[in-house]
């Protein structure tokens, strides 16, 4: 199974996944981190390879973060140059993250090229026609 780290600014990563499990059920081999204020991004960096480690049981991770750049994409970044076997997301939301749950026993770059899709896909404009 890929495992999952999900990393964002404030609550939203904690916030993604209580949300993802009220909707998919209780999920294995997924962590939410929350970057909080205050925080330093070597003691992040130290989290999320601590927690690619600990999802990870043999078919690779995919760590999701909130936004290309930030602190959270910079310090995962660090960590998926050091280890082999990561996939780093950046954009991460709810349609992504749902779309990835229960495909997670494929191989990593499809379960990573089912984010990009069902994230991309997930965005949609409502548009009545009048």
């Amino acid at each position: 199974m890929v495992g999952v780290v999900i990393v964002a600014h404030g609550c939203f990563a904690s916030a993604l996944l209580t949300t993802a499990e009220e909707i998919a059920g209780k999920q294995e081999q997924v962590i939410s981190l929350n970057f909080t204020t205050g925080e330093n991004t070597a003691d992040l960096q130290l989290r999320i390879k601590e927690a690619a480690r600990s999802v990870d049981t043999g078919q690779g991770t995919i760590i999701f973060v909130d936004l290309l750049g930030g602190s959270p994409y910079q310090a995962a970044a660090i960590v998926a140059m050091q280890q082999s076997g990561i996939e780093m997301v950046a954009g991460v939301n709810m349609p992504m993250l749902l779309e990835i749950l229960p495909v997670r026993n494929d191989k990593l770059m499809n379960v990573t090229n089912a984010a990009l899709k069902g994230g991309h896909d997930g965005i949609r404009n409502f548009d009545i026609m009048k």
